[in-house]
């Protein structure tokens, strides 16, 4: 069948809409993502994500927001900070992939420099396995780095923490201790209602390398382009780099405005499961191949202003249009994630104390508040493996 590529806002909109398309993007990358919740469809793809949402709800996103994150940014980054130079995609990535390891239900300790290393290189790999799609490297040589990463991540992190779980798991089940006392992370939760869903070892591993990679990745990736977009920026508007390392919610502005002009995937790939038909009339045929291009639709003039290409933290949107365009996917596969990753939507009116800034935002703050600058002798570099927009190296330096 041909291959069809949706462009404008509101032929992407109805796509991500439409309970029809089916994910069809990550088959490259199966080695990781085959049989998790994103690559779910129908029935299996609604189950799991009604039992895992159950983690992804906002209370729980406060805790961790208010309770872990900042933990977490204070051992990631203050060795870099007292060394007074660090690296931003090693910075990033490194913190969102220890909240992601909490959250996936992966133990570790991000004080510990051996084992986070370890871990970090690790899932470097599982996340060059899940977007193999856009590597430029042999894809079969890829899949067998990933494999073996993926062994050593079963053998070092993934077993004993998969044991301790079951233990208490067993302990609630003989009434020994009450629900309440299991852990809030997505392992528990499968491993708690493996029986329900019928999911296979193999599957609830995969899950799990699918979680940790995917919040590591993604995470990583949007804060480096937060501090990236924000440097650019406060070149010709220097009150708003000052002003982002004291105002979180100016910040938040920022987080959006990038996440929209970066999507951690600048497509999507769906295919119709029938024919399909558009509200502008575009006529999707069963079996076609369905490109939804992200990066074009979250610069459509329609949506977001005549200045839609070009970066701007003050931009304002219409009532309905998501300030970071179309970046958390839309649909029954929208991010679940996304009020941890970016916040709640912007409104001015809502207090401080009832607010959710999101990690991405958090970080960023954390890292002007400690004074980074781009190192003017290091410029960044992007990494040549990718079709993506991804940076390999980021020098920055901390001149508090």
């Amino acid at each position: 069948m041909g291959k069809i590529l949706l462009t404008s806002w509101s032929q992407v909109r109805d796509a991500f809409r439409s309970k029809e398309l089916r994910q069809a993007g990550y088959t490259e990358g199966a080695v990781v993502m085959a049989d998790t919740l994103l690559d779910l469809h129908g029935v299996e793809h609604r189950e799991r994500r009604r039992l895992e949402n159950r983690l992804f709800r906002r209370e729980i996103f406060s805790y961790w927001e208010h309770e872990v994150l900042g933990k977490t940014i204070d051992a990631t980054l203050g060795p870099f900070v007292k060394s007074g130079t660090g690296d931003l995609s090693v910075i990033g990535y490194r913190c969102a992939m220890n909240l992601t390891a909490t959250i996936a239900g992966i133990d570790q300790d991000p004080n510990n420099a051996e084992q986070t290393e370890r871990l970090y290189s690790i899932v470097k790999k599982l996340s060059e396995g899940a977007t193999l799609l856009h590597s430029t490297r042999d894809k079969d040589v890829v899949r067998s780095e990933v494999k073996d990463a993926m062994a050593q991540f079963q053998i070092d992190f993934y077993e004993p923490s998969r044991l301790k779980r079951m233990e208490i798991i067993e302990h609630v089940r003989s009434g020994d201790i009450e629900e309440e006392f299991l852990p809030k992370d997505v392992l528990t939760t499968l491993l708690n209602n493996s029986d329900r869903l019928t999911l296979g070892d193999d599957i609830i591993f995969r899950e799990i390398c699918f979680y940790l990679q995917a919040g590591a990745h993604s995470t990583g990736n949007a804060f480096t382009h937060t501090v990236d977009d924000l440097f650019t920026w406060g070149e010709d508007n220097p009150e708003d780099l000052d002003l982002a390392r004291t105002d979180l919610r100016f910040v938040q502005k920022c987080m959006h405005e990038s996440l929209r002009l970066n999507p951690a995937s600048p497509v999507a790939v769906r295919t119709p499961l029938s024919d399909v038909h558009l509200s502008d009339g575009t006529f999707l045929p069963a079996g076609s191949q369905v490109t939804l291009d992200l990066m074009a639709a979250n610069k459509d003039r329609e949506a977001f202003g005549i200045t839609a290409p070009v970066y701007n933290p003050h931009r304002e949107v219409e009532d309905g249009i998501p300030r970071w365009g179309m970046s958390f996917g839309g649909g029954t596969h929208a991010c679940v994630g996304a009020e941890l990753d970016g916040g709640l939507e912007i409104d001015e009116s809502r207090s401080q104390d009832q607010a959710l800034y999101g990690t991405v935002p958090i970080m960023v703050h954390a890292l002007l508040s400690a004074g980074a600058v781009r190192d003017p002798d290091h410029p960044p570099e992007l990494d040549p493996n990718s079709e993506r927009k991804h940076f390999s190296s980021y020098p920055v330096l901390f001149l508090n």
